[in-house]
This record gives C-alpha cells, structure tokens and sequence, in this order.
C-alpha cells in the first residue's frame, strides 16, 4: 500500500516569499520615517517652525491629492485576480483615471488658493510646487503588478533609490541658505525618478500587457473612485484634514508641531498595513476558491496586526514620545503629549485597514461612505471646539476619537461590516492571539516531523535477506 505524504504547513495566508515580500515594504516605511524625521528636524532647526508647517501643509495636500493612487492599485489587485486576460485595459484605466482626477483635485486646489491666500505667498508657492508632484504618478499603477508577483523588492529599490537621492537634497539645502521652497522641489524630482524606474522595470519584468485604452473601463474605474478614495484613504484624509486646520485655526507653528509629532506616531503603523498588503492577494484568491478557508486565515492575519499594533503602541508611548523633545530641542515639548494621544488608536488603525480591503472586495461602499461622514463631522466639529484653546494638542485629541470610529466602533451599526466588527472585537486579546500562533507553529512543527520521518522511512534502503 502506498503511502501520501502529509500536506506542507501552511502559515497565515502565506509563503516564505510572501514575508520576503513583505519585509521590502516594510523596509521602504521605515526608511520613509527616518528620511522624513530628519528632514523634519533639519527644517525646524534651520527654517523654523514657520517653514516646517509651510512644508507640513503641503504635504498634507499631496498625500490627499496623491491618495487617488490607492484606490486605483486596490482595484487592479481585485480585478485583475478575477480577469487576468483584461490586465493590460485595467492598467489602462486606472492610469487614465487617475490622472483625471488628480488633474481634477489639483485644479480645484489652485482655485482655493488663489480664492484664499494668492500665489504671492511662499505657503501657497510651496504647497503648489508640492502637490504638483503628484501629476508625475498616474503610472505609478503598475505598482499593483509588483505587489500581486510578490516582486515588490524591484520597485522598493527603485522608490528607496530615489527616497534617498531627494531626501539628502532635503537635509543639504537648508542647511547650505536655501529656502523652503527649494526643499520643496525635491518631491517634484523624487515623483519622476521614482515614476519612470517604475515604469521601466514593469516593462522588462511584466508579461509585456499589451495597454488599449477602453474609454467604458475608464467610466467604470472612475464611478468607484469616490467611495473608495473616501474609503481607502480614512487615515490620511483625517490626519491631513486635522493639519490644515491646525494651520488655519492655531497659525503655522503649532501646524508644524503636529506635523512633526504626528510623522513620528503615523508613519510606523503604514509598515504593519504594508504586512497586510503583502498578504492581501492571497487572501483575495482564498476568497474566490476556499470561502471557509479565507474567512479562518483573515480572522488570524487581522489577530496577528492587531497584535503587532499592541507593540507598537507601547514602543511609541515608552520610547518615541520621551525622546522625540530631547531630538527636537526647544520649542517642541508638547510633541511628547501629541505622540502618545495619536499611537493609542494604532491597534484599532489595525483593523481599519483590514476593512478597507474587505469594504472594497465586498463592494462596502454605502456603510463606508455614512461611516466616514460621520466620522468627518465629528472631526471638523472636535477640531472647531479644540484647536483655538489647544492648538495641535486638540488636534491629536480629535483624530483618535475619528479613527475609533472610523476604523471600529462605526463598523458595529451596518448589517453588512458587524460581522467584521465582531473579528475586531476578538482580534484586542492578545493572549487569545498569542496562544493561537503558538497552536499553530506546534500543528506546523508536528507536520514537518511527519513529513521527515515518511520521507526517512521512503528514502531507507531494504536490506538484502540472509542466506539459509
């Protein structure tokens, strides 16, 4: 009788290529908050607070100009997986689609500024200059290829490259007399290089798609922008919203004060959601094929973020926010207070961004929509009761209570996201978490010794029988 051999483990949704995937994405995040951490203290130190909220307001601007990209790359993961042969019209269109609407959201903000402040100012110039970069990205949609191949390795090399090339114009240029408005000029450079590296490199590694612009994918690609661009940027839109109103209401410094705290509270966590997106389209193909099986391994890969968002939140509070006024000298005290107010919503940050993928692969977009509505009047509200009294510190103070909203008590009154609330609710013990990745690394070891041992016994030679 012939022997099967037992399945090979299999760990959360994933391979071991999946968390070599993985770790690049989290390596770019982590060089993106040290890069923009010196910045940050080169600016203030050399140009002051004045300019560092200048620089904070526009770039408050691109990352809500420049989230158009998410939503686009959220899309081609979903429907290339369900039609690969269409993988060249998708690309397509989201590339045109985002060009259109960022054309769109850059024109709006001109009229604004021009409407408000006029082009004679050096915070309208810099945050012109600024957002500008972000009409150099509409290609930047093959970044979806890279991630779905799990060669997301090429194009962290290429960005980082180019991270690390502008980011030490960043920190020279002040330092040698140049204004602000030079630094920001840096992030029009960055755009390009890191767009055409891109792009290059999708050329040589893709399956050479063949781009037809179909003008009917456009139509559709555009009518999901809205709610997902509401959906899959909460985070940013509330952290930069509270920005430019910090400018508005509490003047530029105490804009650069939050600036600065909240790069060093926010921009970790991005790393532990690029863990998730490494995962995601594994997960999006057990969704399609194994129902049951996706459903156990997305309750385990949201446990495991929310369990990473714990550790995050005590490093933040014990080590970042003590350090963070001894770095930034003097001036900058509250920034401690500021930190600790931002990490303490990271585990439940976790979790939203595990349902930004699940309202867009579910089609969520009415529960998202009234979820975020809510969540902005509760933010624009906070921000108007708070920030003349408390300046940056009443920012940070509206933007947990929106993130707990949006990212998790909100989800608990739509019919179609409480079952996901409940995964939520069971993924804060993380004792429970702990105790199911030691389960699963036992059942793991278990496997692989049988395994070792069948192949023995298959490898062992027979013994010749014994003479009479």
């Amino acid at each position: 009788m012939t022997e099967t051999l037992p399945p090979a483990p299999e760990g959360l949704a994933g391979t071991r290529k999946s968390g070599k995937n993985a770790a690049w994405l989290v390596l770019e995040r982590l060089l993106h908050v040290l890069v923009a951490f010196v910045v940050s203290i080169v600016v203030a130190r050399s140009l002051g607070k004045e300019d560092l909220g200048s620089l904070a307001i526009g770039l408050a601007f691109l990352l809500l100009v420049g989230s158009v990209i998410n939503p686009a790359v959220q899309c081609l993961l979903r429907d290339v997986i369900a039609k690969p042969a269409d993988a060249g019209r998708l690309y397509a269109a989201s590339s045109a689609a985002v060009a259109i609407v960022t054309t769109l959201f850059y024109l709006l903000m001109g009229a604004v500024i021009a409407a408000t402040m006029g082009f004679d100012s050096t915070t309208a110039i810099v945050i012109l200059v600024v957002v500008g970069s972000a009409l150099l990205r509409p290609f930047n949609v093959v970044d979806a290829w890279f991630k779905m191949e799990l060669q997301s390795r090429v194009a962290v090399q290429i960005r980082v490259a180019a991270l690390l090339l502008t980011g030490a114009a960043r920190v020279a240029l002040p330092l040698l007399g140049f204004s602000v408005v030079a630094v920001a000029w840096t992030y029009v450079i960055e755009a390009a290089l890191a767009g055409v590296g891109m792009w290059i490199a999708y050329r040589r590694m893709s399956d050479n798609h063949h781009w037809a612009l179909d003008f009917s994918r456009v139509r559709g690609t555009l009518k999901e922008f809205l709610p997902l661009l509401v959906t899959s940027s909460s985070a940013l839109i509330y952290l930069r919203l509270d920005q430019a109103m910090v400018g508005w209401l509490s003047g530029l410094s105490e804009a650069g004060l939050f600036a600065i705290a909240s790069s060093m509270a926010e921009a970790p966590r991005f790393a532990l959601l690029a863990l998730f997106l490494s995962v995601a389209p594994r997960l999006l193909k057990l969704k399609n094929s194994d129902p049951e099986r996706y459903r156990t391994e997305l309750i385990a890969v949201t446990k495991v973020l929310v369990l990473l968002g714990y550790l995050l939140t005590l490093g933040l509070i014990f080590i970042v926010a003590p350090l963070a006024p001894v770095l930034l000298g003097p001036g900058f005290e509250d920034t401690s207070l500021i930190i600790v107010l931002l990490a303490l919503p990271t585990p439940f940050v976790c979790i939203g961004g595990v349902l930004l993928f699940i309202t867009n692969w579910d089609r969520l977009y009415r529960e998202a929509i009234v979820r975020n509505a809510i969540g902005a009047v509760l933010s624009i509200g906070l921000n108007f009761a708070l920030l003349p009294a408390y300046g940056a510190v009443g920012a940070a103070i509206s933007s947990f209570v929106a993130y707990l909203w949006v990212f998790f008590l909100g989800a608990v009154f739509a019919r179609r996201t409480r079952p996901f609330f409940w995964i939520g609710v069971s993924s804060l013990n993380p004792f429970a978490t702990i105790v199911m990745l030691v389960h699963r690394r036992k059942k793991r070891a278990q496997v692989r010794q049988e395994r070792q041992e069948l192949l023995a016994a298959f490898d062992e030679p027979s013994r010749p029988e014994s003479k009479p």
